[in-house]
């Protein structure tokens, strides 16, 4: 084999083992990951289709975020409207609370919210609220008449018989 032809070989042989190792590159700089606020417990019924429950107008609800969402900068809304709400803050979560709009009143409605993290990324999610056309009234059961037992005269007492002292 010619020198030539060798030093060609080499030449490729070390072009191809930097490249590897150009691209094995690896960043060691922490990476701040954002974690996404989590939403739970909303206390409203869903409006699903086998169940179709239905909310009575005007009704406060509330859910609950997680501590690392930004509570300053929350937006409860539908499609049309913004909803006002409050936030209470706890070191491990968010309680967000808020009343339906007379508006929804025999409406069906999607209720949105934006929760923003501290670190920059969000939170997105919605509920479908059927809201009824009149507030719904909860009749108290009726009391059930029972007998009461009449009452019996108290035996009358008798005088304990006096023991004799035995003296």
């Amino acid at each position: 084999m010619k020198l030539h032809t060798r030093l060609n070989c080499v030449l490729l042989m070390a072009g191809f083992v930097c490249s590897i190792e150009a691209f094995a590159y690896n960043d060691d700089k922490d990476k701040e990951l954002c974690r996404n606020p989590k939403v739970q417990e909303f206390t409203l019924p869903e409006y699903q289709e086998p169940d179709k429950k239905e909310a009575a107008p005007e009704t406060e609800f509330s859910f609950v975020v997680s501590g690392w969402a930004n509570p300053k900068q929350i937006k409860l809304f539908t499609k049309d409207n913004k909803i006002p709400f409050t936030v209470q803050s706890t070191e491990t979560f968010h309680k967000v609370k808020a009343k339906l709009l007379p508006e929804f009143t025999g409406k069906t409605v999607r209720i949105s919210a934006r929760i923003p993290a501290l670190l920059g990324c969000y939170t997105t999610i919605g509920w479908l609220i059927k809201v009824a056309d009149k507030p719904t009234v909860v009749e108290a059961p009726k009391p059930t008449e029972t007998e009461v037992p009449q009452t019996v005269a108290p035996a009358p007492s008798v005088p304990p018989k006096p023991v004799p002292n035995p003296q």
